[in-house]
């Protein structure tokens, strides 16, 4: 904390014309508060330049002087936890001999105790009860009914984004009771917040304070100080966005689509003035609004976390955080994400949810569960809890075995049971061979049918893959576990086994961005449009990183490339040029944009591609396109090209719409005389997207309804005409 910007604020809303500035205290001081205990516990505020303040409490007199700026602050001694409203005074001495002692500041009912801040977007803010049958607990109406514990205590914080550090405002701290649940209705505590506080304190039987500081639809850039940024160079253009309390919309990117989902906005606003509050740590439920850069997050949640260590001087901080849980949005990347930094971070743990989310509802109204599966994470590690296991398994290693079986041995796991209603096995499970199709595997344990699985390891396969080189778990729709560790009765997350080599079905050596744009092919062609694609959402509102459309001149030939950047940074590519279809540069683009709908044969297609599966051709009389902003059927429409009226291919038929608003979409080329797709990319008008490169493995070869394009790290089309 900046004692000195502070002080400053503080100071700035004294009285004018006051002789001297009464002593202040910092946010989190007020009535009903819990103080850490077992750590010394920071106190501190404002007062005149040379004023010495005296903090008393439970026995423990400490003074300090403010300094040039008005600041103070005093540690006390580490304290035993406690039960006894007791009261913690200020009083003051003048700097000037002449002047009159400042009259005592006390803070009655503080206990001392275990204190945690709950944060994130809105399935942290999601509260315990309120008005919103489909924004609250199930169960909150009942348990802010029956829920009396005096020694918890909870302040919620209201919703405020700054462009600096906000300090002056004060807390208000409430206990645990139907009283105060009932006052707060409408602005009730969060409902992981209110269950994470219960189980700590039925398991500890001391004190229990919960700070709520989270807001809905927020990302994890607002939640983090400029000091989380110090050690990560790869965050710099986040850590050098301008933050402006005169935000537009002109100012969007990425994830910050909104004036308080700028970099550090809600730290000023909501968490810097409790810093450095002693506290044991924080619980964290975020990530949705960041699932369009997947593969930054881990990254994001070091610098969340190095900052809020930083901060709050607690270089031992706990993080205790929720996996996302399923609903009708890919998160598998994300999730790999949230894997990834636990793995990496001693002092966080991740609390897996694969099991309990709502496909029809990003808000999961089952709060309780989440909490418990947090609260094992700090009995275990924090409370002596020794006999639990606390974390959900996690993959150890595997060996294939004969007929394509893969045999995987798994952290934490001791047996295994299914628990789904038609005891049909193990859902989840896809395997790939060489040729990079996923098809639904089966877990081979014995009695995997009748719910209680044989054996530690768990044994996969696939019908028809002898050769396994890729196995993932729920990276596909309903993305539901119903597998379980046997020993702790927790699921087991997403994951994903990859054993390809890196130039594996490549055409030489993997490449980065940009390696397409220099084939021989195009020499002499000049670039009109570029856009790195986002993951969901409308195209239309991310926009073009480039465009010189108004500047293209006449052209006889189109040219485009796309580049998919793996997990791993290599490139995936393909580049086709054809001959105009058309004498508007402007209507080459994404239809969302151009307003442009086209669906005809094109002349002289030449495809280029460092993707063996994918037919290079030259000068081919066998091209076409599909460039629909609406919805489209699978059945045929061009004659005379083929294609298939059972699943969506290189022939489809454009559905229109009756409104004439925009539909699912589609831009794709194929090469239909060898019945491919060259690349497509689809539902671009508001869903996750789907991106590919040659025919689709899955079901559709033109990969309508996958939803894959959060698998990239960046999907980047580039336009050029010659």
């Amino acid at each position: 904390m900046d004692m000195k910007l502070f002080a400053a604020a503080i100071l700035a809303v004294a009285a004018a014309g006051a002789a001297n500035a009464k002593v202040a205290t910092g946010t989190p001081f007020a009535d009903n508060m819990v103080l850490q205990r077992g750590r010394a516990v920071p106190v501190w505020g404002t007062a005149d330049a040379g004023e010495k303040v005296t903090v008393s409490f439970a026995g423990q007199t400490k003074t300090a002087t403010a300094d040039a700026k008005g600041a103070w602050k005093v540690l006390l001694d580490p304290m035993p936890a406690s039960k006894e409203n007791r009261t913690l005074t200020i009083s003051s001495q003048p700097s000037q001999p002449s002047q009159p002692p400042q009259p005592a500041e006390s803070f009655k009912n503080v206990l001392v105790g275990e204190v945690w801040f709950a944060s994130g977007q809105s399935n942290m803010e999601c509260p315990i009860w309120g008005n919103s049958p489909r924004y609250r607990d199930g169960k909150g109406g009942i348990m802010t009914a029956m829920t009396r514990r005096p020694y918890i205590r909870y302040a919620k914080n209201a919703r405020v984004w700054s462009a600096t550090p906000k300090y002056d405002w004060k807390a208000t701290w409430r206990d645990f009771s139907p009283e105060s649940f009932k006052e707060t209705h409408n602005g009730n505590l969060s409902a992981v917040a209110f269950y994470y506080a219960l189980e700590l304190y039925g398991a500890l039987e001391i004190p229990v304070g919960i700070v709520d500081s989270s807001w809905g639809g927020t990302n994890i850039d607002a939640w983090t100080p400029r000091s989380g940024y110090a050690n990560h160079p790869e965050l710099k253009d986040v850590a050098d966005y301008p933050v402006t309390d005169k935000w537009d919309k002109s100012m969007r990117r990425g994830p910050i689509g909104g004036q308080q989902q700028q970099p550090t906005a809600l730290w000023n606003g909501m968490v810097a003035a409790w810093a450095p509050y002693a506290i044991k740590g924080f619980i964290w439920y975020q990530g949705c609004h960041n699932n369009g850069e997947a593969f930054r997050y881990c990254d994001k949640m070091h610098a969340l976390y190095d900052g809020w260590a930083k901060e709050f001087a607690n270089p031992d901080l706990k993080l205790y955080f929720v996996m996302l849980a399923p609903y009708k949005a890919n998160w598998f990347n994300l999730q790999a994400a949230q894997s990834k930094f636990v793995a990496e971070e001693k002092n966080a743990a991740l609390a897996v949810t694969c099991d309990v989310g709502n496909f029809d509802d990003i808000h999961p109204n089952d709060k309780e569960i989440v909490a418990k599966r947090l609260a094992l994470h700090a009995l275990k590690r924090d409370y002596g809890y020794d006999n639990i296991v606390d974390n959900s398994p996690t993959l150890k290693s595997w060996k294939a075995a004969e007929g394509g079986k893969m045999i995987l041995t798994f952290n934490d796991a001791k047996g295994w049971y299914v628990y789904n209603a038609n005891r049909s096995g193990v859902q989840g499970f896809e395997i790939a061979g060489s040729d990079g199709k996923f098809v639904p595997a089966k877990v081979l344990n014995k009695n995997v049918n009748g719910g209680t699985l044989e054996g530690n390891d768990l044994v996969v396969a696939a019908d028809g893959v002898t050769q396994p080189k890729r196995l993932r778990y729920l990276a596909s729709s309903p993305w539901v576990g119903a597998l379980y560790a046997f020993n702790s009765g927790l699921p087991i997350g997403p994951f994903e086994i990859d054993t390809r080599k890196p130039g594996e079905n490549r055409r030489g050596e993997a490449v980065k961005l940009g390696a397409a744009l220099a084939i021989p092919e195009l020499a002499g062609y000049r670039k009109v449009l570029s856009i790195d694609l986002p993951v969901s959402g409308r195209v239309s509102e991310t926009g073009y990183s480039f465009d010189e459309t108004a500047k293209a001149g006449t052209f006889s030939r189109v040219a485009y490339a796309l580049e998919l950047e793996n997990r791993d940074g290599s490139v995936d590519w393909v580049v086709a040029s054809m001959d105009a279809f058309t004498a508007e540069a402007a209507k080459l683009g994404v239809p969302a944009m151009s307003g442009a709908h086209f669906q005809q044969k094109v002349g002289k297609l030449t495809v280029r591609s460092n993707q063996i599966p994918v037919k290079e051709v030259t000068d081919h009389d066998g091209g076409s396109i599909e460039f629909f902003n609406y919805n489209y059927g699978s059945q045929t429409k061009l004659p005379g090209i083929g294609g298939s009226n059972e699943v969506y291919d290189f022939n489809d038929v454009e559905s229109g719409s009756k409104d004439g608003k925009p539909g699912y979409g589609a831009m794709q080329v194929h090469d239909w005389k060898n019945a491919a797709t060259v690349f497509a990319y689809n539902n671009f008008n508001g869903g996750t997207g789907d991106i590919g490169i040659g025919n689709c493995p899955g079901k559709n070869p033109d990969w309508t309804f996958e939803g894959n394009a959060a698998f990239y790290r960046t999907r980047r089309l580039t336009i050029l005409v010659k």
